[in-house]
């Protein structure tokens, strides 16, 4: 059985040192199209097409033939096809020269090399905590001589 991946590509995501436990890989081969949502603790590889949400604590890679028409969360992302939707990743999210995003990103580090496509927002850096808005309170307004005599 073959991974789906291109020879002579290399994953650094998926890379293992010697003596680590080796991670469950999740495979949408090339003649697969996938409508739902993918879910995973393992890394992920997506050579065909998904319709749906992807999510996994660990790497996604998007092959070259993939189109995915959803919104993609993981660790770290690699992207060589095509995505539509917004991409959200703890740590790296990298689009190569033949990558194509159409969407917002919301990364720590954001690579995007020479050739690739990229059409949104991206949003960089350690994720905020969530800001609490002030509350505001309305002061009453000072009362007139006349509206005092009134009372």
């Amino acid at each position: 059985m073959t991974s789906g991946r291109r020879k002579g590509v290399k994953m650094p995501m998926f890379e293992q040192n010697k003596g680590t436990k080796k991670v469950d890989e999740t495979i949408v081969g090339i003649d697969v199209t996938l409508t739902g949502n993918l879910k995973s603790e393992g890394n992920i590889q997506i050579n065909g097409k998904v319709k749906g949400t992807i999510a996994t604590k660990s790497d996604i890679v998007v092959g070259e033939q993939a189109m995915i028409d959803g919104s993609v969360k993981a660790k770290n992302v690699l992207i060589t096809g095509t995505v539509q939707g917004n991409i959200e990743t703890s740590d790296d999210l990298e689009i190569s020269p033949t990558g194509k995003v159409f969407g917002d990103l919301a990364t720590k580090n954001l690579i995007i090399k020479k050739g690739a496509t990229f059409s949104g927002k991206s949003m960089m850096g350690e994720k905020k905590k969530k800001e609490t808005k002030p509350v505001y309170e309305l002061e009453e307004e000072p009362k007139t001589q006349e509206q005092t005599k009134t009372k």
